[in-house]
């Protein structure tokens, strides 16, 4: 169920997010014990008038104004878009050079979306890879090194979903470097790394290349995924592509979607705070369940999420297991085929409820070691 790479599709060769295709289905059934979430939580309270909100464009109001001051960045460096998605798709037609090969390096582990953009967009994805392994998640330099002549565009997520890491310092500097010198651009979906907002780990790209695009959006850290509100942020005349892609392809945003958007903008940090407070409120707990079941595992030093191994097949287990106990969370196999064994955890819910369904996962993991004596 790992992403599908390769060549171009279209028709009846587009393949599905098998990730969502399995997720989707099991997220209807309202588990009890949800822990598969991917992003964090927060309870807005937003009052709109439902027709003032269709009448939107008539104020004459920019979002690319919102995203431009929270960033430090002009407005003509941004391009709003319905949700990270979008922007993916966005930022990989605006960001391909017309005299490089239609091929994109696609880091994996990653989300399936990520890949299958890039194939319906009519290009080729290549693999490169930061781990997978049990130290620490290292940039394949060698492998980078080796598909930069093949490609017009390298797609990464700098804090990888599902493992929670950052990048280090030193790979997204060889990374910049490496394709500056290739003439290859850039695509960071960067939807987590707000939660490394205040801290060292906070390292856009838009702030530290002029050959790279840095997608956003208010799903992940600001608890607002049915909004569909994300953005780009990079150099201008790239920026500009994209905002020609999205004319052809979309014309306006959503009148609704940018009312409520408006509304909560200038509070977003109020999300932020409330992230880590929870962070601080939950993990603990986590860690402390993990240790118990002689699991080894140093959880990311920001952010919701994490995944450990649970040495058997995380789909297997979730449906032997994890069904009949009324618990969900996400199989790492999802995003690349070594992770199989893994297992993501969101703790980025309700403390109550995380509260409530931390007995549930240990029993979950006692039957998978029991099951394997």
């Amino acid at each position: 169920m790992e992403p599908r790479l390769g060549g171009p599709v279209s028709g009846e060769n587009i393949p599905p997010v098998d990730y969502l295709s399995w997720y989707i289905p099991r997220l209807q059934e309202n588990r009890p014990y949800d822990l598969s979430q991917s992003g964090f939580a927060y309870d807005w309270d937003v009052d709109i008038d439902t027709m003032e909100m269709l009448k939107f464009w008539k104020k004459g109001e920019q979002p690319a104004d919102w995203v431009a001051e929270r960033y430090g960045v002009e407005s003509e460096q941004v391009c709003v878009t319905h949700g990270a998605c979008q922007a993916i798709s966005l930022a990989i037609l605006a960001a391909l050079p017309s005299n490089k090969p239609r091929a994109v390096g696609v880091e994996m582990p990653s989300f399936a979306v990520v890949s299958q953009c890039a194939r319906l967009l009519g290009c080729e994805v290549i693999p490169f890879h930061r781990g997978p392994n049990e130290g620490e998640w290292k940039l394949n330099r060698s492998e980078v090194s080796e598909i930069l002549p093949r490609v017009g565009v390298i797609v990464l997520t700098p804090v990888m979903n599902p493992t929670g890491e950052m990048i280090s310092e030193d790979d997204q500097n060889w990374l910049i470097e490496a394709t500056q010198s290739a003439g290859v651009n850039i695509v960071s979906d960067e939807v987590y790394l707000d939660s490394t907002k205040g801290t060292d780990f906070y390292r856009p790209m838009f702030e530290m290349s002029n050959n790279s695009i840095s997608i956003n959006s208010l799903t992940k850290t600001y608890g607002l995924g049915p909004l569909r509100f994300g953005w780009l942020i990079g150099p201008q005349s790239m920026i500009q592509n994209a905002r020609n892609a999205f004319q052809n392809m979309q014309g306006l945003t959503s009148a609704p979607s940018m009312s409520i958007a408006g509304s909560i903008f200038p509070r977003l940090d109020e999300a932020l705070d409330a992230m880590w407070d929870t962070r601080r409120e939950n993990l603990p707990k986590l860690v402390e369940l993990v240790k118990s079941h002689g699991i080894d595992w140093n959880p990311p030093p920001f952010g919701i999420f994490g995944a450990f191994s649970i040495g058997v097949d995380a789909v297997q287990a979730m449906a032997e297991y994890g069904k009949p106990l009324g618990l969900l969370a996400t199989p790492g196999g999802m995003f690349h085929s070594e992770l199989r064994n893994h297992l993501r955890i969101c703790w980025g819910s309700d403390p109550q409820e995380f509260e409530n369904a931390l007995p549930i996962l240990s029993k979950f993991l006692t039957s998978i070691q029991e099951g394997n004596h």
